[in-house]
């Protein structure tokens, strides 16, 4: 019997909930029909070099196929409710850069100050009546996933099983990521915590690369249809070759089962910081910092509409020739020039 994921140890408070983990159940679909792909074909393989029945290599392929499908389709699916749910939320679409030359100053002269762009949002959203716990600046996931957990956005306590393994070394949590692997109907719920999704998805993918050679399989993408060659092999070698296949197919599996979390994870706290009565008052805030760095630093952000004045179609409209990411670190470089040393920004440090 083929169990599907146990997705549904992320529990994440929003509206994501029932679409991930309701009646439909499209996670463990998902789960499930991924590693009943993965199994016809590892069996057609071994079949067809162990020199079995042409209708039995059929009957797998075209069971393999069927079961491919009906995985892209339910994808598809997932997918389309994914950013249908984003957009009813005013997440998607992403809104393009700007072209608008004023805009974009300001932008950036914000990002070549950040320590006193962020003491400003967090005097002016003090004024609003904000808390300081609302404007501390996030700096890496941990943190933006403790503030969720802390401000009640995301129920994952951090229980025992997951404070161990957070102390893991490399080596021992590989071998925990592989003992989880090998079992397919026992999954280790505590690898799906917050915050050990994204150092579960880089061991695994670490994992992969070491193991591909062995498997026979040239990439670590997905499973790819074996070379099929005359050279006979024997039924112990056929043996080794199956179990390793298969140990790189779950291996394959879990890795898509930690990339759908963490892309859950993702949209959930979004979604939550969006609800929180301090997001319009935070954007708010941060609006209002921009426009007071303007105002504090004339000579700086005139020096930034100038730099990007040579790219202007018309007043206030860009067409740049080069990366923004290029140009950006000139002009800052620039502005460090213009400046104190003892002032030089951290954004161009």
């Amino acid at each position: 019997m083929i169990r599907g994921s146990t997705s549904h140890r992320l529990p994440c408070t929003s509206s994501l909930d029932e679409l991930l983990f309701g009646p439909d159940r499209i996670e463990q679909s998902i789960d499930a029909l991924t590693y009943a792909m993965h199994d016809r074909q590892i069996r057609r393989e071994i079949c067809v070099l162990s020199g079995g029945r042409p209708e039995d290599i059929e009957n797998l392929a075209a069971q393999e196929r069927a079961v491919r499908d009906q995985l892209r389709d339910t994808e598809r699916r997932l997918k389309k409710q994914r950013i249908a749910e984003l957009t009813a939320a005013g997440i998607l679409p992403f809104p393009v850069p700007t072209d608008d030359s004023r805009r974009l100053a300001r932008a950036w002269l914000g990002r070549y100050l950040p320590d006193e762009r962020e003491a400003l949002v967090r005097r002016l959203a003090a004024d609003k009546g904000l808390p300081p716990s609302a404007t501390v600046h996030i700096r890496s996931i941990p943190e933006k996933i403790t503030r969720c957990i802390d401000n009640g956005w995301l129920a994952a306590p951090v229980t025992d099983a997951v404070h161990q393994l957070l102390e893991l070394d490399g080596p021992a949590f590989q071998r925990r990521i592989v003992a989880d692997a090998a079992q397919q109907d026992a999954r280790d719920d505590a690898l799906c915590h917050p915050l050990l999704l994204n150092r579960w998805r880089d061991q695994l993918t670490e994992t992969l690369v070491e193991m591909a050679p062995s498997a026979n399989n040239a990439h670590t993408k997905h499973l790819h249809d074996l070379a099929l060659t005359s050279r006979p092999r024997s039924d112990a070698q056929l043996r080794r070759l199956y179990d390793r296949r298969r140990m790189f197919a779950a291996l394959l599996q879990r890795r898509s089962e930690s990339v759908r979390l963490i892309t859950s994870l993702n949209d959930g706290m979004s979604l939550a910081e969006r609800r929180d009565p301090s997001y319009e008052l935070l954007k708010q805030a941060g609006d209002q910092a921009y426009d007071e760095l303007v105002r504090l630093h004339p000579d700086l952000y005139r020096h930034i509409r100038a730099h990007l004045a040579r790219y202007e179609t018309r007043y206030g409209r860009l067409r740049l020739t080069e990366p923004r990411a290029h140009l950006r670190a000139r002009i800052y470089g620039e502005l460090d020039r213009m400046r104190p040393v003892n002032l030089t920004s951290p954004a161009h440090r």
